[in-house]
């Protein structure tokens, strides 16, 4: 499973409390729910991770970790950072390094599925491992604590690269579980659309009705089904 809130406002009614929607998504299912926030009682409506059994990829956010135990981080948004630290500091190599060693990880990855293996052989993918828990210490070594101030976005980084290692790296030990989440920013393209063209809905209603309808459709293309397609 694939699922992350995301931020929305609604300019068509200012009095309106509406101001997240939360996406969980599959392969061949998707769910939308609109909610006044973002948080853990979004996530109690929603019930979808209150009772997932599988692994739920995400951007990080830490409320995710109230639910359940089986997660992993999407590695989309760690190439962005690594690349915005790479630019910040473009005397240090480790970004570029630890840039190539996770997408050498998801090459190897892609090879494995292809070849019908259940895993990443041994002997690619422990030394990728290995040079990227270097690499990840390297960094630290290199962006220090700042005792009594806010740290940096780098270090910032670094500590979740170091402290979610598990999360990170999932992908290559386990071959059933992508890259990134990219599948749930796609599933939520239209609603940006939507939001963009009408700028939102007046009720909550309303955005439900619109949310439900979009589900359907996405499920039902998911499955190769005509969007008319009624179930028996």
């Amino acid at each position: 499973m694939r699922c992350g809130p995301h931020r929305w406002r609604t300019s068509t009614s200012p009095e309106s409390e509406l101001k997240a929607r939360t996406g969980g998504c599959t392969p061949l299912l998707t769910a939308y729910l609109p909610h006044r926030q973002r948080g853990g009682e979004a996530m109690d409506e929603f019930g979808i991770l209150t009772r997932f059994r599988g692994v739920a990829v995400h951007d990080g956010l830490m409320l995710y970790q109230d639910f359940g135990r089986n997660h992993a981080r999407c590695n989309a948004h760690h190439l962005r950072e690594l690349v915005a630290a790479g630019e910040a500091f473009p005397e240090h190599t480790w970004p570029r390094i630890a840039m190539k060693t996770l997408e050498q990880l998801n090459t190897a990855a892609h090879t494995a599925r292809d070849a019908g293996l259940d895993a990443i052989p041994a002997h690619i993918v422990d030394p990728l491992i290995s040079r990227f828990v270097r690499t990840v210490h390297l960094g630290l070594l290199l962006h220090p604590p700042d005792r009594g101030r806010k740290q940096s976005k780098t270090r910032n980084l670094l500590v979740r690269l170091r402290d979610y290692q598990h999360q990170v790296l999932l992908f290559a030990r386990n071959l059933t579980v992508p890259f990134t989440s990219n599948q749930a920013e796609r599933d939520l393209r239209m609603i940006k659309a939507q939001l963009k063209i009408s700028g939102g809905w007046r009720t909550r209603h309303g955005a439900q009705a619109w949310l439900r309808v979009r589900g359907y459709i996405s499920t039902a293309r998911k499955n190769s089904l005509h969007i008319h397609y009624r179930p028996a």
